[in-house]
């Protein structure tokens, strides 16, 4: 289904500024140099009228002709596979099987670790010391967590290493407006330092970082 208020481009997505699952696509999206737009869910994600066009209702959601897809995951190896240019997945299947597995770990582990502490923002922070530090302590775990899995890993970019820049840097600014400054583990600071340098990263780093900010202002104006 084409969607009739955006430009006729090969791909549509459907996703929101402050979405690190969103940049995941993104960023495979554009390393791919693939013919795409961009657009809001319309009436916002989970409505009616967007349910219409992705029916699963979560951004991101894709449009390829025919093809309706959600879950980043399996949106991203489905660009991987259809635009084989640059190859996003180890070509062995170990390689690939630990490539999922980090994916895996960030989307129900990482990012969530994250999520835990938005209910606490929103209903006042600087009130509940105690679930301000359950939430940070969580995020720690997960970043030794990160660490020691990806030893074993091999270096890209591929999927799983574009998937870690817009959570990072998720986590480090709810860490910094909580005035708990978070330090990466310095395999995992390495690993993205070299992602974040790629244009499609830094693209989906610097629309993501004023749309998290503008987010905090609001429950948070300090």
């Amino acid at each position: 289904m084409r969607p009739e208020e955006g430009p006729m481009a090969e791909f549509t997505l459907y996703g929101i500024a402050l979405s690190a699952y969103v940049a995941k696509v993104r960023i495979v999206l554009e390393m791919k140099r693939a013919d795409h737009v961009e657009l809001p869910p319309p009436d916002g994600y989970g409505s009616a009228a967007y349910r219409a066009i992705v029916p699963a209702g979560s951004v991101p959601g894709l449009v390829h002709g025919d093809v309706v897809l959600s879950d980043s995951n399996a949106i991203a190896e489905y660009l991987d596979e259809l635009i084989p240019d640059p190859p996003l997945m180890p070509a062995d299947p170990a390689g690939r099987a630990r490539v999922r597995m980090v994916l895996g770990f960030h989307d129900t582990r990482l990012e969530a670790s994250a999520r835990t502490l938005y209910p606490v923002i929103r209903a006042g922070w600087r009130s509940r010391p105690e679930a301000v530090a359950a939430g940070l302590d969580g995020m720690v775990a997960a970043l030794e967590r990160l660490e020691a899995m990806l030893a074993d890993v091999p270096r890209g970019p591929f999927l799983s290493d574009l998937a870690l820049p817009v959570t990072l840097q998720t986590m480090t600014m709810i860490a910094a407006r909580l005035e708990r400054p978070l330090q990466l583990p310095p395999g995992i600071a390495g690993r993205v330092e070299a992602v974040a340098a790629l244009p499609a990263v830094a693209r989906s780093l610097a629309l993501h970082r004023p749309a998290l900010a503008e987010w905090l202002d609001r429950f948070d104006p300090g």
